[in-house]
């Protein structure tokens, strides 16, 4: 039976989801929202592909890499209640292992062929190289989830929705991230 309104207005139109406003204008390709986004997030997806690939040039441009990756995605873009942070670090997980991937099949060339000049060097400079060697043997989800936390400061909801983990799932992994960064940090330590 038909309600006076639908008499009137026609037909109820079956509700569709509603895009909050900065999500529409991502999808319409505003420019300040872009903008906003990238001022927002770059330095966090640039951390999280530091510390999962320990260079810098390749970070920025795993970062920049995500932004255009989500320009072409923005129209397929569904709302699920965790923040657009969580979307980009979706993308910058598989760009970043896309180049892993790549530079573990690349022949590599020993540091020994290169001269560095070390004078400007400071004294920090060799315990954060000693960190990233360490970060770099854990496993993925174990470099990710360092860089989540503790590059980017994410918060353990934040870092969840980022890796598509729950709470709990989270608190294992990094616990079991930082016991391991000890055990290569200090091997003395687990004796």
């Amino acid at each position: 039976m038909l309600s006076l309104t639908e008499v009137r207005t026609g037909p109820r139109q079956q509700a569709l989801p509603k895009a909050s406003e900065p999500i529409a204008a991502l999808i319409a390709l505003e420019p300040q929202a872009w903008q906003d986004l990238f001022e927002g997030h770059f330095r966090k997806m640039y951390n999280f592909a530091y510390v999962r690939t320990g260079d810098a040039h390749l970070a920025e441009e795993i970062a920049s890499e995500v932004f255009a990756a989500a320009a072409r995605a923005i129209s397929r873009y569904r709302d699920t209640g965790a923040p657009i942070g969580a979307w980009l670090y979706r993308i910058a997980r598989n760009i970043t292992a896309d180049y892993v991937d790549r530079r573990a099949r690349r022949p590599v060339v020993s540091i020994d062929t290169v001269q560095l000049e070390t004078e400007n060097l400071t004294l920090g400079v060799e315990n954060a190289a000693d960190l990233a060697q360490c970060v770099a043997r854990l496993t993925r989800e174990q470099q990710e989830v360092i860089a989540l936390r503790f590059y980017n400061d994410c918060s353990l909801q934040e870092a969840a929705a980022a890796l598509g983990k729950s709470v709990g799932a989270v608190k294992l992994l990094q616990h079991r991230a930082l016991a391991a960064l000890r055990r290569h940090l200090d091997p003395e330590a687990t004796r």
